[in-house]
């Protein structure tokens, strides 16, 4: 039988009060900070990874639902009314804290193993849970829906990210030009509909073509009042699969995967299906292993023209990639 966790949370007496940090459903770490041994001395030491080789790798993998597709469609279930059902969603921390800041917002969610349940019909807050929003980055992706159906909006700056400074401010300045006044205080970005009906249609260039910003733009701009135009978007497969979200929902999201999206926005949005594609990242991350351990493994689902580059620059220093199937390929030392 499959297992079930169900987020319920219960109505809170303000729109825009803080909620209270849910209960984790998800598993305890596996690393946990030391105990101090003396007073001291007190031993930190990092994470590590211990790997003995030389070792031959061999059999099949299969291949994870994309976590970059995953965060920002489960946020695009805000702004669609009624039940929302997402397949091959991923089991990681970025993952479950997402569910868990769409359930401090009021919505229902349901997990049963890789599939998720959204019901946004009870959502009756516009401030996600801080604590939850400051562990990921693609928390922060939830204020263009909550904008855009809403009008309102109080989200914390995001965290989770190790990998240097990542400004929000084409995020800012994005919904601004939809006629949004966003404000930051005390840590939270605080953003409302300058007329008190919605956002407007608009224009906006990005400065460089950032993933987050144009999902976050896209998300706001599909219930914007008009015809928005975003320029210099970024053209990922992510991007992709959440306007195909968008438009299963009723949206109207043209030119996904170029670099300027036309998008009409819609006055209601309604629950839609849809399957997570594979992880070219965690797929491209196993065929390394096979090449530089000179091995032979098979990896499926995968989409073969989404690894178009690597397969050309593995097959360039030695590899032989063959494709089985559809979705299926296996990477082997050219012996």
């Amino acid at each position: 039988m499959a297992s079930c966790s169900t987020f319920n949370l219960s109505p809170s007496s303000k729109p825009t009060k803080p909620t209270k940090p849910l209960p984790h459903y998800f598993l305890k770490p596996l690393i946990h900070e030391p105990e101090t041994e003396t007073r001291t001395r007190i031993q930190t030491p990092y994470p590590k990874l211990i790997i003995t080789g030389p070792s031959k790798l061999s059999g099949h993998v299969p291949i994870s639902g994309s976590k970059n597709s995953a965060l920002p469609i489960l946020a695009a279930t805000l702004c669609c009314s009624g039940t929302s059902k997402i397949h091959n969603v991923p089991n990681l921390f970025d993952t479950r804290t997402m569910a868990s800041v769409l359930a401090s917002l009021g919505a229902k969610v349901e997990v049963f193993n890789n599939e998720m349940l959204v019901n946004t019909d009870g959502v009756d807050s516009v401030e996600p849970n801080s604590d939850e929003i400051c562990k990921i980055r693609g928390g922060f992706f939830v204020i263009g829906p909550l904008v855009a159906r809403f009008r309102e909006a109080v989200v914390a700056l995001p965290g989770g990210c190790n990998i240097g400074t990542r400004p929000v401010d084409l995020y800012i300045r994005g919904l601004q030009a939809l006629g949004a006044v966003v404000e930051l205080r005390d840590g939270k970005v605080q953003a409302y509909a300058a007329n008190g009906r919605g956002l407007v249609g608009g224009s906006f260039q990005l400065d460089y073509a950032s993933v987050g910003a144009t999902e976050t733009l896209m998300m706001a701009a599909c219930m914007a009042d008009g015809t928005t135009v975003l320029s210099n978007v970024a053209r990922e497969p992510e991007v992709v699969d959440l306007a195909r979200f968008l438009n299963d929902s009723g949206a109207c999201v043209e030119g996904a995967g170029s670099n300027q999206l036309v998008i009409k926005g819609k006055p209601l949005l309604h629950g839609s299906e849809c399957v997570i594609a594979a992880d070219r990242i965690e797929a491209g991350t196993f065929m390394l292993a096979a090449a530089i351990t000179r091995s032979c493994i098979s990896i499926s689902p995968v989409i073969p023209s989404q690894m178009s580059c690597l397969i050309q620059k593995l097959s360039a220093a030695g590899c032989k990639i063959r494709q089985y199937s559809h979705d299926t390929l296996e990477v082997c030392e050219n012996s």
